[in-house]
């Protein structure tokens, strides 16, 4: 499982066993799903700091190949021949914008970075209807009926 870093499937193979043995090992097995869940919090760690380093940037080794002229001696006679100059460079990935606004829209929702705005509420909620039914005359109920029955046919 640390290999593959959780992923069942690969785990599975590379070890011999069915996902199914897995699943029933995760389930009587306290040690091995303790296990396995702390190999999920190393992925999730992984994860993150890939993240992070997709939001600062990143340097790569590269190269850059010249062609450049060399001279040779065949046979007596000066001979000029293209042979290639291979230069070691450093490759610079600025950050990753899209990895800032994930991780201000998963991560920094408590300042203020989200798309909507979530309401939450405790309690009891009580619908209080704007017109209290058993106030209004028979005419009045009689009218609200025929009105709400000729708008929904």
């Amino acid at each position: 499982m640390r290999k593959s870093l959780g992923v069942v499937e690969t785990a599975c193979r590379n070890a011999g066993v069915g996902r199914t043995t897995h699943y029933e090992w995760l389930q009587k097995d306290k040690g091995y799903a303790a296990e396995v869940a702390e190999i999920d919090e190393v992925a999730l760690d992984f994860g993150e700091s890939q993240l992070h380093k997709l939001m600062n940037g990143y340097t790569l080794p590269d190269s850059k190949v010249f062609l450049v002229d060399k001279t040779e001696f065949k046979a007596g006679k000066a001979v000029t021949v293209k042979v290639p100059l291979v230069v070691p460079l450093q490759k610079h990935v600025g950050p990753n914008e899209a990895a800032v606004i994930f991780f201000l829209k998963t991560r920094g929702k408590k300042r203020g970075f989200v798309e909507k705005t979530q309401v939450e509420h405790q309690g009891e909620l009580s619908v209080k209807p704007a017109v209290d039914y058993d106030k209004l005359s028979k005419e009045t109920l009689a009218e609200i009926l025929r009105v709400t029955a000729a708008s929904t046919e």
